[in-house]
């Protein structure tokens, strides 16, 4: 959508909101619309009263929002039952319309899923944004990219030191070193770890972080660097796990689905759904 940013503000801010409201909102749950003078969606909000929050942008001094109120046309209110349903509804309302000025939930690309499966005698790790019906194991999804990405390279790099036996960050294979975790990797896994790694991805246990911090604690460690670097990453795995795996757990178990994956256009209502 192209915005008109030269548009002249004949109004001032309080004005075009109060103009732009036609009556006042209850003080109740809801959704609100902004519109501009095209009538199309210039952003959607969720509201747990919404007269005290459509009424703030009157005096908003956030940059954003005033460029924005600069272009509202009309304001339209949606009464709901609960601040949940709110919330719902403005999920749905900003991945179906996809506004110009919302930028949360817009973006498919930040949802992932993790796949392994066994490969001779190797276990192959998979980072993908959907599911890869060739793979046996699939994980998720999980939500953030940076979050993801991070947990898994971290999975892996300490999974490579307890495998290899190495006592220096320097001894990682090149792909590992790198800052963007590898969509694809091998590595040779016993049976127990394997075991570990599934129910630490499914969010079941965290077991695998304790086992890989032993291993980590009990290496004779080259050097200062090496021990703050997986430190690092035993930290980014944790992070991950209560994030990642251990929510979506919770999720699937608190509201009885039976499938092991979670769809992406479904993952936020769960999670709000969750917290309520």
């Amino acid at each position: 959508m192209t915005l008109d940013l030269f548009e002249p503000a004949a109004l001032t801010q309080k004005e075009r909101v109060n103009a732009a409201m036609k009556e006042l909102p209850p003080h109740e749950p809801g959704v609100y619309t902004m519109y501009d003078k095209r009538d199309q969606v210039l952003y959607v909000g969720k509201a747990k009263d919404l007269m005290k929050r459509v009424t703030s942008y009157r005096y908003s001094k956030s940059k954003k929002v005033q460029k924005m109120i600069a272009h509202v046309e009309r304001i339209r209110v949606e009464v709901c039952n609960s601040e949940t349903d709110a919330i719902l509804l403005e999920n749905l309302l900003i991945r179906s319309l996809r506004p110009p000025f919302n930028s949360a939930n817009k973006k498919p690309e930040t949802y992932y899923y993790i796949s392994t499966e066994r490969r001779g005698n190797h276990r192959e790790f998979r980072l993908s944004m959907r599911v890869l019906d060739d793979y046996s194991n699939i994980y998720g999804c999980f939500k953030g990219h940076l979050k993801t990405r991070k947990g898994l390279g971290a999975m892996l790099r300490l999974l490579y030191v307890k495998q290899q036996e190495i006592n220096s960050a320097h001894y990682l294979p090149s792909q590992l070193l790198k800052r963007i975790t590898p969509q694809r990797f091998i590595l040779n896994l016993d049976e127990n770890t394997e075991q570990m790694v599934d129910h630490f991805l499914s969010g079941s246990s965290d077991q695998l972080a304790w086992d890989l911090e032993e291993a980590v604690l009990s290496r004779d460690l080259k050097d200062k660097f090496t021990y703050n670097y997986l430190d690092t990453q035993l930290e980014s795995l944790r992070m991950f796990y209560t994030l990642g795996p251990e929510r979506n757990f919770k999720i699937k178990e608190e509201m009885g689905l039976e499938s092991p994956i979670i769809d992406q256009d479904k993952i936020d209502d769960l999670m709000v759904m969750l917290k309520s």
